[in-house]
């Protein structure tokens, strides 16, 4: 991945309880149970500290806007009026790229540098490879799998040092990633069902409003997932 391995999550009650769990996760043989307890409690503590303050809603909003313009106005207009025309005959890396710098173009923080791996990442799972491609794609779908892919990147982030500090583990990194990755994919399709909308600005109150509703149901769907586990932090 991209993004900084060297991220140290706040020293509060939740993140201890959070470090703990992934701990737990590595040195017993809990399984799924155990890996489950760990991202509930990241998912907590992400929440107590950094959710609201993320730029995930209006990257998000963006591309929804984005993704809805090209489905009412058609793919040209919407690429011309974005300025995006220079992708139109792009695919793969190159479209990526122009579609990043564009949406998600500061690296200035990790927030931003896990939003544009999720990003990337997320049109990757879509298939994306031509600007033709967005048509197939709507802004609530969207919005969930780039959802999951934060998510992922987010615990990577915060614990990929205390899982390769652990050298009879670190052969192990990719398997262990993969079994998270899988367990937050699947609640959240599971649990996070989207209702109907009607059209929004994703960038306007309203739209925020929804996406950031979206974002906290995630989060929250993940955390109560370890409801009933002990604390034994």
């Amino acid at each position: 991945m991209g993004t900084s391995k060297g991220y140290i999550p706040p020293k509060n009650a939740q993140w201890k309880q959070a470090k703990g769990a992934v701990t737990r996760m590595l040195g017993t043989s809990k399984g799924s149970e155990g890996t489950k307890e760990a991202i509930s409690k990241y998912a907590d503590a992400y929440m107590s500290t950094h959710l609201a303050n993320s730029n995930i809603s209006i990257v998000a909003g963006r591309v929804m806007n984005f993704l809805d313009s090209i489905s009412e106005n058609g793919i040209s207009t919407t690429a011309q009026s974005l300025g995006l025309d220079s992708l139109l005959n792009k695919s793969g890396n190159e479209l990526y790229k122009g579609i990043l710098d564009y949406f998600a173009r500061d690296f200035s923080t990790i927030d931003m540098q896990i939003i544009r791996d999720s990003l990337s990442e997320t049109f990757k799972n879509l298939e994306v490879d031509n600007f033709e491609d967005f048509r197939k794609i709507s802004s609530d779908e969207f919005l969930i799998n780039f959802l999951i892919e934060f998510a992922i990147k987010n615990f990577e982030v915060c614990f990929a040092e205390k899982i390769l500090s652990k050298s009879e583990l670190a052969n192990d990194y990719d398997r262990i990633m993969d079994d998270v990755s899988k367990i937050i994919e699947n609640k959240i399709v599971t649990d996070v069902v989207l209702g109907e909308t009607l059209k929004l600005d994703y960038l306007g109150k309203e739209g925020q409003n929804y996406v950031v509703s979206v974002c906290r149901a995630c989060f929250n769907t993940l955390r109560i997932m370890g409801d009933g586990y002990e604390n034994l932090d």
